[in-house]
């Protein structure tokens, strides 16, 4: 499993940069501290199979954005469907990808393609992912999946506001953003409100460590006592990256510098 990791690394970084960078970023994987401890032979753990699952589907989604195509874009579920049928670390994937499309929007880069690898992604991806015994219904339930919902929603109101606005007289514009905002609002206000009622469940103690480290000590002391929950040290992040700790901001550079809608993809995925 982690040969095919080391060949869908180069697959996605050629797409995204060249042939050349593709080689080196698969080199870099195949001898990174923190992947080979994942995948050593003998000693299996879900990050193995994972690891895998994650960039696959990140790669098949780059493709969907950049063809528009729903050939792509039904890989991307699939690929998300053996995520979520192998790690439950899967929340990643369905809250980086809107991050991603929010961000283009907010960027002022929508496009069709944009429009169509999204809805569909979120749309067969999430009953895909409804099959799986362990997530049954957290896609609509879990406060870890509103995001998701949240830029669906978003999207498509977004769409529907630049298809009203090329149908009808210029003086409308204000009336259509009025309506945009308004259903925002009333979005926001039904999710708080399923939230206050139990109907979406809270965020964990894991979302909350993200944000506060010694939220887990305080208050979920088993969260605390595992190793990956703790704060993590420079130190650390040598010894797993070892030389790409050093690469990674040359890397974010050459992908700001020539910017494009699957070099923006890693860019989050980078900085997430």
């Amino acid at each position: 499993m982690a040969s095919n990791t080391t060949l869908i690394t180069y697959y996605i970084t050629k797409n995204v940069r060249d042939e050349n960078t593709g080689l080196l970023a698969a080199a870099f994987i195949a001898i990174v501290p923190g992947y080979i401890s994942r995948s050593v032979a003998g000693s299996y753990d879900n990050e193995g199979v994972a690891i895998f699952a994650l960039i696959l589907t990140f790669a098949m989604f780059i493709n969907s954005v950049n063809t528009g195509s729903l050939f792509w874009t039904l890989l991307t579920c699939l690929s998300y469907f053996y995520m979520v049928s192998a790690w439950g670390g899967y929340v990643f994937i369905i809250n980086l990808i809107p991050l991603y499309t929010f961000v283009q929007l907010l960027s002022r880069r929508y496009s069709n393609r944009l429009y169509v690898a999204y809805t569909a992604f979120y749309s067969l991806g999430t009953l895909l992912s409804m099959q799986i015994p362990f997530v049954g219904f957290q896609p609509v339930r879990s406060s870890e999946h509103v995001a998701a919902a949240g830029v669906f929603i978003l999207l498509q109101l977004y769409s529907f506001s630049l298809f009203m606005r090329s149908h009808i007289p210029k003086h409308f514009t204000r009336l259509i953003i009025l309506l945009v905002l308004s259903s925002l609002a009333v979005g926001a206000v039904v999710i708080a409100a399923l939230t206050a009622t139990g109907y979406i469940s809270p965020w964990n103690g894991r979302f909350y460590s993200l944000f506060d480290p010694t939220y887990a000590q305080k208050h979920i002391p088993i969260i605390s006592s595992v190793s990956e929950h703790q704060p993590t040290t420079w130190s650390t992040f040598l010894f797993d990256l070892h030389a790409l700790a050093l690469l990674f901001p040359a890397g974010m550079f050459f992908l700001f510098r020539d910017l494009t809608d699957a070099s923006l993809f890693i860019i989050l995925y980078g900085m997430t």
